[in-house]
């Protein structure tokens, strides 16, 4: 399956460590297949935590989906804490939200701790209302976010302009949110877990998997693996997923800028809306814009490149209209699938059948924040750990 077409930015920053193909059998605790951020975070977090671990990836670390991730990193969801709330036991909606803001906490420290860091910068978030019906939204999820507890602000139209210089009816400013180099941060992370315990063999694909009793095994090109337990972080590629019939695949368009000259808005806050489909914003260190959205429902990759040039620049017009004062130059632009669930939680725990099988599957637009979480709930389950937030995302709610 393709997750994107276009010209990627982040690959163009680094230069990723490379890791051989598996070429003998071997035996582990647990297997992680997939080398992207979910696996990645799996990966590391099952390791740190004394478990005999090996990470599988088909191509090299990062080329999924991974790569085209543009490494904004929120508590906040597509869906709001207040819609959770109205859906779901008012506890889990609260807890869900929680799991994310302490999941962000957790990425900032594995920064912190590799052996390189990976442009990982704590922001706040402006998420704007695009009209009054989005106000009346904004003012509703402040009232959830303020009473559970939660680090934000409400920007009234004056106080945003003020202070933003973006006239728009309101906005919340989330504060504990950051952004990342996210194909860095997988590279750094994998090296760091590498340089401890972890294995990990690029260009070794799963062909098959065998569930036995007392083992699994999985067998690849050239040899064979036997482990106790098997994490599924294949993303959007999952059988599961589909399987599940609970979410969509859909296409978003990025475009990455050349530096801009002038003077960015204040703070380099992170910027997104409350109109869907919604539009995003932030910035880089070497003074590039990210812009994001445009997300077309179902639909395939984008292969016309007319078209998808003509995206690419309503994300540049977007910008524009919201801050008049910058000038930019589109440098790279891509579009990509992203997989939503029905709920709009991500899918992360054991297999109903075989509870040996366990997934970290990141659905919607918090990826990252979500793989982190996932990542802790996998490895209490291996330990036999409980955790609190594990049945508000099990596979088979």
């Amino acid at each position: 399956m393709k997750l994107y077409t276009g010209d990627l930015y982040w690959p163009t920053t680094f230069t990723p460590k490379n890791y051989g193909a598996l070429k003998e059998d071997i035996t582990c605790e647990a297997l992680v297949v997939g080398g992207g951020m979910s696996g990645i975070l799996c990966a590391y977090q099952l390791s740190k935590s004394g478990i005999d671990t090996v990470l599988i990836e088909e191509k090299n670390i990062a080329h999924g989906s991974s790569s085209a991730n543009t490494g904004l990193l929120q508590y906040s969801s597509d869906k709001m804490l207040h819609e959770f709330m109205e859906e779901m036991d008012k506890k889990d909606a609260v807890d869900f939200y929680r799991m994310c803001l302490e999941a962000l906490g957790d990425l900032c420290e594995i920064d912190k701790t590799n052996i390189k860091q990976s442009d990982f910068i704590i922001r706040d978030s402006i998420y704007y209302a695009s009209d009054e019906k989005g106000k009346q939204k904004l003012e509703r999820e402040y009232k959830a976010l303020k009473e559970n507890g939660f680090p934000v602000s409400y920007l009234s139209e004056d106080k945003l302009y003020e202070q933003y210089k973006i006239s728009r009816p309101a906005a919340l400013l989330t504060h504990g949110d950051a952004e990342v180099n996210p194909y860095k941060f997988i590279n750094n992370t994998a090296d760091t877990a590498h340089s401890n315990s972890l294995r990990i063999f690029e260009h070794t694909k799963a062909e098959h998997i065998d569930y036995n009793e007392d083992k699994i095994t999985v067998s690849t090109p050239k040899a064979r693996i036997s482990a106790g337990y098997i994490v599924l972080s294949t993303g959007y590629k999952a059988d599961k997923y589909e399987e599940m019939k609970k979410g969509e695949l859909n296409t978003s368009y990025a475009v990455t800028t050349m530096p801009v000259k002038e003077s960015l808005w204040k703070d380099r806050c992170m910027i997104w809306e409350t109109s869907r489909p919604y539009f995003y914003a932030r910035t880089t260190t070497d003074d590039r814009l990210i812009l994001g959205g445009l997300d077309e429902d179902g639909k395939d990759l984008e292969t016309d490149e007319q078209r998808a040039r003509r995206m690419y620049d309503s994300l540049a017009k977007k910008i524009s209209e919201l801050i008049p004062d910058i000038k930019i130059e589109i440098a790279y632009g891509w579009n990509a699938v992203f997989g939503e669930s029905k709920d709009g939680l991500p899918f992360i725990g054991e297999d109903p059948d075989d509870k040996r099988v366990l997934y970290c599957l990141g659905f919607g637009g918090n990826g990252t924040v979500y793989s982190m979480a996932g990542a802790k709930i996998i490895t209490d389950i291996v330990l036999k750990k409980p955790n609190k937030y594990a049945h508000i995302v099990k596979p088979d709610r």
